[in-house]
């Protein structure tokens, strides 16, 4: 019945719950006891052996192939429906012809795999450590190699980690490093596709661009169980020469921003992809040297990049977004940013409207849900205009981005040398700045206008896609030529023909009709060509708009550089 509902009543439900919870697994152990070691016997036992994950995308090509396959038996009877010799059932009872089933679901090269090696001399390994880290947590077991070895026919190099398939863990250890494929469900046929309520592509190994081999064979080697959490191998100093350079990794920007508290002047090579260069003085060869030690970092002695090739980099004011009642994107990035380091100061919208933005910051982050398309557009929880329900101490942080009065002082900010890093929703910014780019998720209708694609049309949410990288760009230094990015029905641009002549540059993009790789993408063909992440002059400084989401729960490593790197443009 209707009541008023008061905490203490909220404390209780969850006492009630948490209690039967605890009497249900007291009074039956025995059984949950057995029924989690039999889990963990058959994991281990179907590691150890030939088998095959099938997919939907699989079932889905048998079934195309079974009814191209009935269509020419019935125009070969003469129009009639026809049967398939030697069928078998598959699925909901769809009849095959047998050698489809062992086409489509029984390829000898599309076995599970056995084992997972994450070799040593990866581009990022300290990420890859992270990486098994997070395999560690959740339980899995990991074996590290204690000297070189062959699998395949590939030498791996020592400190090689290799998650092998036969373990208890089993389906997690497949959902980090497989793709997850998401089934077409249909409201009926011909109707609407049904969205998955959540997100539907997560491959950690993707997401964190650990790159790894899938061995369909057993692998046995020099190997060891990694006992608790794994350490990154110590890196190397190397060379001679006058002061230190090392590459452009994630944990890179640890160290850039030690030697700056440290005091010391810190150099980009553009023409070493944006390697970084230290003097070595007793400063920064202490802070190298811990480096090594606790980060894996490697360096190489070497001379100072000279002339246009050599980019002072300077300890950066950074101002991040958040709003009042709490933003978990800006939650995220803030943690972000305290795991490597950066300094930064926690903004609000009413310190943004405050204006004189250049004398406090030199980069302005925002996350998604900071910049709205619009002030009318519609919001979440909206804590902006709570006004007197607010205590005193916290009305500072009340307030909203709006168009009207914070987009021109951040265009000002922009245009008296400041950068601003722009991501998911909040991109929305460079259509109130006027750079000449426009969604790429529209259509035209009989009228020639433009509109919006609707959720039966285009609907990615949160999903890996692959995207072709300008790694020549400075946002881009140290990454692949394709990145996995995280896309949550993101934004996407098409640029205006007069882009390039107002300094506006694609760095990200997706170079086909079908970029997923895991999770669920319906109509994703729209993307093909669809500007990623894009950065454009304004005035003596620099906007930089990333579509998808880089930082998404702080889990895609292999785009944090993307954020770093602009912190330092």
């Amino acid at each position: 019945a209707p009541q008023a509902w008061h905490f203490r009543q909220s404390i209780d439900y969850s006492l009630t719950a948490n209690y039967a919870v605890l009497d249900l697994a007291a009074r039956q152990k025995d059984e949950f006891l057995y029924r989690i070691w039999r889990m963990a016997r058959n994991s281990i036992e179907r590691g150890s052996r030939d088998t095959w994950t099938v997919t939907p995308t699989e079932i889905a090509l048998v079934d195309s192939a079974a009814n191209a396959m009935r269509q020419e038996t019935a125009a070969q009877q003469g129009g009639g429906r026809g049967t398939v010799e030697g069928a078998v059932s598959v699925g909901a009872a769809r009849a095959v012809d047998g050698s489809l089933y062992a086409k489509f679901l029984r390829d000898p090269a599309k076995r599970d795999a056995r084992a997972y090696i994450i070799p040593a001399n990866q581009r990022d390994f300290p990420t890859a450590v992270r990486f098994v880290n997070a395999l560690r947590h959740a339980g899995v077991a990991v074996q590290r190699a204690t000297a070189d070895f062959t699998a395949n026919g590939t030498r791996y190099p020592a400190g090689t980690f290799v998650v092998q398939a036969a373990q208890a863990f089993r389906p997690h250890v497949l959902d980090m490093f497989e793709p997850q494929d998401h089934p077409n469900d249909f409201a009926y046929p011909g109707g609407p596709p049904k969205r998955p309520y959540d997100n539907a592509g997560y491959t950690l190994a993707y997401q964190m661009g650990v790159q790894f081999d899938r061995s369909l064979d057993p692998v046995t080697g020099p190997f060891t169980p990694v006992q608790g959490l794994a350490t990154p191998m110590p890196g190397t100093i190397s060379g001679s020469g006058a002061g230190y350079a090392f590459p452009v990794t994630n944990d890179a920007f640890t160290v850039v921003n030690r030697l700056l508290r440290a005091g010391a002047k810190v150099y980009r090579d553009r023409g070493h992809s944006g390697a970084f260069w230290v003097d070595a003085t007793p400063a920064t060869t202490a802070v190298v040297e811990k480096a090594t030690r606790e980060l894996g970092v490697s360096f190489t002695r070497g001379g100072q990049p000279q002339g246009d090739a050599a980019i002072a980099v300077a300890t950066p004011r950074i101002a991040l977004w958040d709003q009042y009642g709490g933003s978990m994107p800006s939650g995220h990035t803030r943690w972000l940013l305290e795991q490597y380091e950066f300094p930064f100061t926690v903004v609000y919208p009413q310190q943004l409207d405050a204006g004189n933005l250049r004398d406090r910051f030199d980069v302005i982050i925002f996350p998604t849900g900071a910049v709205p398309a619009s002030d009318q557009a519609p919001r979440g929880r909206d804590f902006g205009n709570a006004g007197g329900n607010i205590p005193a101490q916290y009305q500072a942080m009340t307030g909203r981005v709006t168009v009207a009065k914070t987009v021109p002082l951040i265009r000002e900010f922009l245009e008296q040398g400041g950068t601003v890093l722009a991501i998911g929703t909040s991109t929305a910014l460079g259509a109130h700045l006027g750079l000449p780019l426009r969604s790429a998720l529209v259509q035209k209708g009989a009228d020639g206008t433009e509109k919006a694609l609707t959720a039966d049309q285009f609907y990615i949410p949160g999903s890996i896609l692959a995207a072709a990288t300008d790694t020549t760009n400075p946002i881009a230094w140290g990454s692949a030529a394709r990145t996995d990015v995280f896309f949550d029905n993101s934004p996407a641009f098409r640029l205006g023909d007069d882009a390039a002549a107002k300094g506006l540059r694609a760095i990200a993009w997706f170079d086909s009709p079908a970029p997923l790789r895991s999770g669920w993408a319906w109509g994703q063909k729209a993307l093909d060509g669809a500007v990623a992440v894009a950065e454009a002059p304004v005035g003596k400084g620099r906007v930089v708009m990333y579509g998808p989401e880089i930082l998404f729960r702080g889990q895609p490593a292999g785009t944090f550089k993307w954020l770093f790197n602009g912190i330092y443009r």
